[in-house]
């Protein structure tokens, strides 16, 4: 009987699992658009984390990364919208997951103004701690960019390509 009982239950730990870690990024990335450090935070492990997010840094723990998202994003002049898309999550253990996640992103500098569009996708992975779910390492990878400044009266592209320019463009 025990046979026959495991395996629903099994799968259905698993979709569990699986609307957890959506949930999780989801939890995220509406953080990041409500300007809430604290929050962003909390969906990253504690002590070491991977996070790589390309043009943005490279950072070893939360606490790193959290303090050049303020420092870039938490003004009332950055306006954000993060869309996920297309998540794709696969468990890689009982408390281990591994995802890859689409994102639209737009901002608006209104000081600057100018915008971003990128478009691109996360490769992340997941632990659960203390039975919660928490981003352990990110990626992000940019497949599309276009910058325009919006100064003049008019949209005027200032970058478009595959990736961020350099810093020194």
């Amino acid at each position: 009987m025990s046979n026959h009982s495991a395996a629903p239950q099994a799968s259905l730990q698993t979709l569990l699992d699986k609307q957890a870690i959506r949930e999780l990024k989801y939890r995220y990335l509406n953080a990041c658009d409500d300007k809430a450090p604290e929050t962003v935070a909390a969906c990253f492990a504690p002590g070491p984390v991977a996070i790589n997010f390309g043009h943005i840094g490279e950072f070893a723990n939360r606490e790193d990364f959290v303090a050049v998202f303020v420092a870039l994003g938490c003004h009332e002049h950055i306006v954000d919208m993060h869309h996920a898309e297309n998540m794709i999550v696969e468990m890689t253990g009982a408390d281990s997951a591994s995802a890859r996640v689409g994102l639209r992103f737009h901002s608006i500098n209104t000081r600057d103004q100018t915008t971003v569009q990128l478009g691109g996708f996360y490769n992340d992975e997941y632990r659960r701690i203390n039975g919660e779910w928490l981003i352990s390492a990110s990626t992000f990878t940019v497949r599309s960019a276009l910058i325009t400044d919006y100064s003049s009266g008019s949209d005027a592209v200032v970058w478009a390509g595959n990736q961020m320019p350099s810093q020194a463009a």
